[in-house]
């Protein structure tokens, strides 16, 4: 079962490049994309680094600690599938943007 959360007004959103934002799933981070958003775990597996501080590259970011890279649309990270990063579905409802939590 799951459930869409409120995560916010997207124009409180500051996008450097990513957004950090506390939901019941834990930390998440929300990335603008051309046709929308992007909403993964906000914690490199590797060294638990904030990835809404990483760089996005060509649909990817990149872990600032170890240049780690997690793709923005499966959440496989470049070293191997066992360091994934969840992707969490989203949407915005009257310029707030919801993310789909399971439970």
């Amino acid at each position: 079962m799951s459930r869409w959360v409120d995560a916010g007004a997207i124009a409180d959103m500051k996008f450097d490049p990513g957004h950090p934002v506390k939901l019941d799933a834990g930390w998440l981070a929300v990335f603008p994309v051309q046709d929308g958003y992007r909403v993964i775990d906000n914690v490199c597996p590797h060294a638990s680094a904030p990835l809404c501080d990483g760089a996005v590259l060509d649909g990817k970011v990149v872990c600032h600690l170890h240049l780690w890279e997690f793709d923005l649309e499966t959440g496989r990270c470049d070293v191997g599938d066992e360091w994934s990063v969840r992707v969490y579905e989203n949407r915005v409802v009257d310029g707030r943007l919801e993310v789909c939590i399971a439970e």
